[in-house]
């Protein structure tokens, strides 16, 4: 063992692998920086109904409250004419919640300020609609309407305060309930739009399928590689070679039936024994699965031909760089800008959105069902290309490097030859040693072997000069193999007989 752990490249995979590992921790642990997971270019929109401002109290005051950023994340602000434009947007996952300013705000606004200032019949406070999209996951789930509702509450608090002033200066007293309005003179209504159940396992089904894809096909890559490689050798021994070929196109075939096997078993246990939800039937969910598993096995097959050895260590960062890269742990608005590179080179992005697609928003093309569908199809083909192309250029290399006439024997003594084919006498069987008697000796084979070389067309003469070069050149002790030989021999002469 000394003497083995003197040799340096035995030490290679170590200093290797923790280099590998330092440069993931390096990649991965900036996902997690920082107490709270802030968001960049959050979604959300405004729409405006109310068309009647009037100069002092209007639909402004909230557009004068709508914040850049809070808490941290950076917000997207879109603007749209009417609510049902909103919510057409939050179905195809464009926006992650909406504020809806009604028709009435202006002139509801004005009535509670005149019935404040003149004791009149108190009206309603201004109700504003916070539509949420509840298919985003957990954290955009929760970031969302904290941020609507804190704009409401703000422009609320402005017109309370603008409403106070004016009720010191004409010395006005208000009544308890009076007091509660001029305190909240705008309330919220919150509402899902996709209408999904309560219980969607925190939005984290489609991150779950992503993660049993993409470690099935890692995994379904490597264990298939290994166990056709030991299947190979065992029936090399035996005396039946696979071409590489028969082997690749077998691996393929076997990862294919396992994805479909796995997409299958999938959704049995989601949707059958967990019972999750979905917007859509199953069987559509059932087949982008299949498309989805069978891109990333061809994706890290691919891998495995070009790297060989190598390859796994180049899969297994790869692996999980796609599985963050997805947006279905922490959001894509919440990645690093090197993740979201990232995700839109690797297959796994997109397999999250379809899967969020089909789960939460009715299979909707606009909510990244297209454009997955899209990606995934054409990622597919272009693996499966190159990995047939590999394996045919491989299996082209190895056909010529076997039809080459081997060159060993051209040089070999004539001691050696000699040699040879006493000891074939000594250990043939009685009948193949009477026949390696009766022919001529090793000066004439020699004679006739250059005769032959020198017809190229003849077929039957390269098989003759080719097993007579074996047979000149072997050196084995072995009993069966000479017998063999002896075999080889004897129909070669009894051939060259028959030309002579």
């Amino acid at each position: 063992m000394k003497e083995l752990l003197k040799i340096k490249v035995v030490w290679r995979p170590i200093w290797i692998i923790v280099l590998i590992m330092l440069a993931m921790v390096s990649v991965y642990l900036p996902v997690f920086k920082g107490a709270n997971q802030n968001l960049t270019d959050f979604p959300l929109i405004v729409v405006n109904e109310d068309k009647n401002f009037s100069e002092q109290i209007d639909g402004k005051k909230i557009f004068a409250s709508i914040p850049q950023s809070q808490d941290g994340h950076s917000l997207k602000w879109m603007s749209e004419t009417s609510e049902k434009k909103a919510r057409q947007a939050i179905k195809e996952n464009k926006a992650n919640g909406a504020l809806i300013i009604p028709a009435n705000y202006s002139s509801q606004i004005t009535k509670i300020h005149d019935a404040l200032l003149s004791g009149k019949e108190l009206p309603k406070a201004v109700e504003v609609k916070i539509l949420l999209n509840e298919g985003g996951g957990q954290l955009v789930s929760s970031i969302a309407p904290s941020i609507l509702q804190s704009l409401a509450a703000s422009a609320s608090a402005d017109i309370s305060g603008e409403l106070k002033q004016e009720l010191i200066k004409a010395n006005k007293q208000v009544s308890p309930q009076a007091a509660n309005l001029l305190e909240r003179p705008i309330t919220t209504t919150s509402s899902n739009v996709l209408g999904l159940p309560k219980d969607l396992n925190k939005g984290m089904t489609p991150f779950v399928l992503v993660l049993i894809a993409s470690i099935t096909g890692f995994m379904g890559t490597q264990m298939i590689n290994g166990y056709m490689s030991k299947i190979s050798e065992r029936m090399r021994e035996r005396g039946l070679a696979l071409s590489s070929l028969t082997v690749q196109l077998t691996e393929m075939l076997l990862g294919v039936i396992l994805m479909i096997l796995t997409s299958s078993a999938l959704m049995v246990v989601v949707f059958g024994f967990f019972n999750s939800s979905h917007s859509i039937s199953v069987w559509p969910i059932w087949l982008f699965t299949i498309l989805g598993t069978l891109t990333m096995f061809f994706m890290f097959k691919m891998l495995s031909l070009f790297f060989g050895t190598w390859g796994i260590l180049v899969m297994f960062p790869i692996n999980i760089l796609g599985i963050f890269g997805s947006g279905g742990a922490v959001p894509l608005t919440g990645l690093p800008d090197f993740h979201r590179f990232v995700s839109t080179i690797l297959p796994t992005r997109y397999i999250e959105d379809g899967l969020k697609s089909l789960l939460y928003f009715n299979g909707n093309m606009e909510a990244g069902l297209g454009t997955a569908l899209w990606f995934l199809f054409s990622y597919l083909v272009v693996f499966i290309v190159i990995c047939l192309s590999f394996t045919y250029r491989t299996h082209k290399k190895e056909s010529a490097a076997q039809n080459e006439p081997s060159p060993s024997g051209i040089h070999a003594s004539k001691a050696e030859t000699e040699e040879q084919s006493n000891r074939v006498v000594q250990t043939s069987t009685p009948i193949s040693r009477e026949l390696v008697e009766k022919t001529p000796s090793t000066q004439s084979v020699k004679a006739t072997m250059i005769s032959l070389s020198k017809n190229q067309n003849d077929t039957d003469d390269d098989w003759y000069r080719q097993a007579l070069l074996n047979f000149t050149v072997q050196e084995s002790n072995d009993t069966t193999q000479n017998g063999m030989n002896d075999d080889v021999f004897r129909q070669a002469l009894i051939m060259i007989n028959k030309q002579n």
